[in-house]
């Protein structure tokens, strides 16, 4: 298993939390954070929806306390282990919350201070454009009444009415005063309106520059928050490591539930089919390295095969002409944690177990925590050394995205015996147990059937 990656959904780690710590009521319903981001990033403009964002920043802080409070719970919890698997795999998943909760925080965090960034810079666009047109209209208004001052001079209604030629024209000219009067009146109106908009927006860019500063800080403690959260995570992976190798042979050496498996299973039906034998292994994984080795882990507990760490996705080939004997993928993708025994055998998630025959010998080789996308084969399928099989996950019990690789040794057992061994009791060992390296090929003097070290193949 390697350590952990970031790669996770938010919505169990919402539930998990929530459930250990409720957060305090407010006015406003906040738990559509994406939608508040959305809103209280841009200009507001009301004070009912400033004090709401304002609701929303205070919301925010809560659940960031909630949470540092959460980290430091849980990594009191694992100063307090010993060796406990139970409570090893209990804290994994509150951990695995934790992780989704946070990765989700800050991911959010980044949206937003991204959308102030760019609406901090239109909102200055804006209020320099009114600025302008204030500046404009109110040059206009006042170039206006001046004019009509010097024309009309003070005694205005003596000058209409002496200088009209009869009654007619004497109402004309007061009308059209009128008229000009409530245009202006009008117009100064509307400047009025628009240097009210301007305040607000001119105090909105002070809150926006402020809900800015705020956002960085809190996505810089929530990044520190993360690396500490990976740091213990890491020192719990490593506990688990060293104690789990007992109650994983423990599952994993039970009676197989035939039924259950069965259509994943070859059939003895399949006993003729041949394989061709080639020069030698490819590797199965392009990119990525190893992050745990065969027989043990860097924590020292027992590791049976290779790790090899890439992103959820990546393929994986046949890395020679082979039959497929088993191929499910029940489970999720990115659902592995410490602890999960899900998929076959007990905590594999997502397996794919083929037969090949390179220089003469007969092999068989496992995959494990695949994803369940990508799964291109089914048991019974022949398949060419290169063609792709499945993609890489993070399922069953894993702690991060990576291939688990086995390879058995099978000796000069013919296709038509290993088919029918297999197809009879969906052994993935091949009889060489999973508590061990007693039955490693090292140790066997290749005696097979045998486990063979992964990186004597794939590097």
């Amino acid at each position: 298993m390697k350590k952990i990656m970031k790669q996770f959904s938010s919505a169990v780690a919402v539930a998990a939390v929530a459930g250990t710590c409720l957060l305090p009521v407010h006015a406003e319903d906040y738990s559509n954070t994406e939608e508040w981001y959305t809103k209280c990033t841009k200009p507001q403009s009301s004070a009912e929806d400033v004090k709401a964002c304002e609701g929303f920043q205070e919301y925010q802080n809560e659940k960031r306390q909630q949470l540092s409070a959460s980290i430091k719970n849980f990594n009191e919890s694992i100063a307090s282990l010993e060796n406990d698997v139970e409570r090893v795999s209990a804290l994994a998943q509150e951990q695995k919350a934790l992780e989704e909760e946070l990765a989700t925080q800050i991911s959010q965090k980044e949206a937003a201070i991204a959308s102030l960034d760019a609406n901090i810079i239109q909102l200055e666009n804006d209020i320099a454009a009114k600025q302008q047109e204030i500046e404009m209209w109110d040059s206009q208004i006042k170039e206006r009444m001046r004019s009509e001052q010097s024309a009309l001079g003070t005694n205005m209604l003596v000058d209409l009415i002496m200088g009209s030629k009869d009654l007619n024209d004497m109402l004309r000219r007061i009308s059209g005063i009128e008229r000009i009067t409530e245009n202006d009146q009008d117009q100064i109106s509307q400047l009025n309106a628009l240097k009210a908009e301007l305040e607000i927006q001119r105090s909105e860019v002070v809150r926006l520059r402020g809900e800015q500063e705020a956002q960085r800080q809190e996505l810089e403690e929530q990044k520190r928050q993360a690396e500490e959260l990976e740091a213990s995570y890491n020192a719990l992976v490593a506990q688990y490591e060293q104690s789990i190798a007992e109650l994983q042979a423990r599952k994993r050496s039970a009676q197989a539930d035939m039924d259950s498996i069965r259509q994943f299973t070859i059939t003895s039906a399949m006993a003729g089919t041949t394989i061709a034998s080639v020069p030698g292994f490819v590797m199965p994984i392009a990119g990525g390295g190893r992050s745990a080795g065969t027989w043990a882990y860097p924590s020292g507990g027992l590791h049976l095969g290779l790790d090899w760490a890439v992103p959820i996705g990546t393929p994986v080939v046949a890395p020679a002409d082979g039959l497929i004997l088993y191929a499910a993928n029940p489970v999720p993708s990115n659902s592995g944690y410490l602890g999960n025994w899900g998929g076959y055998p007990a905590g594999g998630g997502n397996t794919v177990e083929m037969l090949c025959n390179v220089n003469g010998t007969l092999y068989a080789i496992s995959f494990a925590h695949l994803a369940r996308e990508g799964m291109n084969v089914s048991a019974g399928q022949t398949v060419a050394q290169g063609q792709v099989i499945a993609a890489t996950g993070n399922s069953g019990n894993s702690s991060g995205p990576h291939c688990h690789i086995e390879v058995y040794n099978l000796g000069n057992m013919s296709v038509e015996q290993a088919v029918q061994r297999f197809s009879s009791s969906a052994d993935f060992a091949w009889g060489t147990g999973w508590n061990t390296t007693s039955t490693s090929c090292e140790a066997t003097g290749g005696a097979a059937p045998c486990r063979e070290r992964p990186e004597k193949f794939f590097s």
